[in-house]
């Protein structure tokens, strides 16, 4: 799975995946729900991808551990990304 794609997981709820990161060799996403319209709403959420043989799904972070964790290192990304953006305007 990549960014900037859209997954649609059970019940047929659909996601935007905005941003990804590897941490001890496990891929996690940052994702926006879509409405109805596949347009973005408020509601975010981070996944894992789990491999399981040839198949690959999402799971829900739920332990508050690595939430906080990876929530984080989510926020240091989008820091850096702003910094960045600032240093090549000025």
């Amino acid at each position: 799975m990549e960014i900037d794609t859209i997954v649609t997981l059970e019940g047929n709820e659909k996601y935007y995946l905005a941003d990804v990161t590897i941490q001890n060799d496990v891929k996690y996403f940052l994702a926006n729900k879509l409405d109805e319209k596949e347009e973005l709403t408020k509601e975010s959420c981070i996944f894992e991808e789990v491999k399981d043989g040839d198949e690959i799904y999402l799971d829900e972070v739920l332990d508050q551990t690595k939430l906080k964790y990876i929530t984080t290192v989510f926020t240091s990304s989008l820091i850096s990304d702003l910094e960045d953006e600032i240093n090549e305007e000025a």
